[in-house]
């Protein structure tokens, strides 16, 4: 008779298979295929599970706050109030500093949401997204980030990459829950 697996049994096997999956690519494709996009969906699914409130975001050039519900995201370059996830893609993750460098890509305090016309349009709307950085999250942010993106070169493992993932898809589940009507925690925000 077999016996049951528990529960670190069966992450244990899930962290194996996404290993096993990871050394099929060089670790750039790992990264822009299976990590990043999901960092991505946890930025905005996070944004999205905060309670009901009003959100700094760069409207007319001035920071103002914006009206949102549980569900949905403000660009923080332009106002616009979207559903943190839609099948057109109207919302993304904007990155402060552009960059594919590890040393920055996965850095919190350098995403936001941005919609998909200040993202790539309007090529992530920098002078704006620089008036929201320094009001928002402040010029040590800014400087740190910088310093970061020049100076300093990380360098991760297939292993380290796929348990960012495993923690990224945490996250992001435990943001879902937050935002779903039906769970206690939704009826805590109001």
């Amino acid at each position: 008779m077999a016996r049951k697996l528990t529960a670190e049994d069966k992450a244990a096997r899930a962290r194996q298979r996404k290993i096993d999956t990871a050394r099929q690519y060089s670790t750039g494709t790992y990264v822009d295929r299976y990590v990043a996009p999901v960092f991505q969906r946890m930025i905005r699914a996070e944004a999205g599970a905060r309670p009901p409130s009003g959100s700094p975001a760069m409207v007319n050039g001035v920071c103002q706050y914006v009206v949102r519900v549980v569900g949905e995201c403000v660009c923080v370059t332009c106002g616009k109030v979207r559903p943190w996830t839609t099948a057109a893609g109207e919302m993304q993750t904007g990155h402060f500093l552009p960059s594919r460098r590890l040393s920055i890509l996965f850095e919190e305090a350098n995403v936001a949401p941005q919609c998909v016309w200040c993202n790539q349009h309007r090529g992530g709307a920098l002078e704006d997204y620089r008036l929201w950085m320094e009001t928002v999250r402040g010029t040590k942010v800014i400087e740190r980030l910088t310093r970061l993106k020049a100076t300093t070169i990380r360098q991760v493992t297939r292993e380290e990459l796929v348990d960012m993932r495993i923690g990224y898809e945490a996250r992001l589940k435990a943001a879902e829950q937050r935002m779903n009507p039906n769970t206690e925690e939704f009826k805590w925000h109001f």
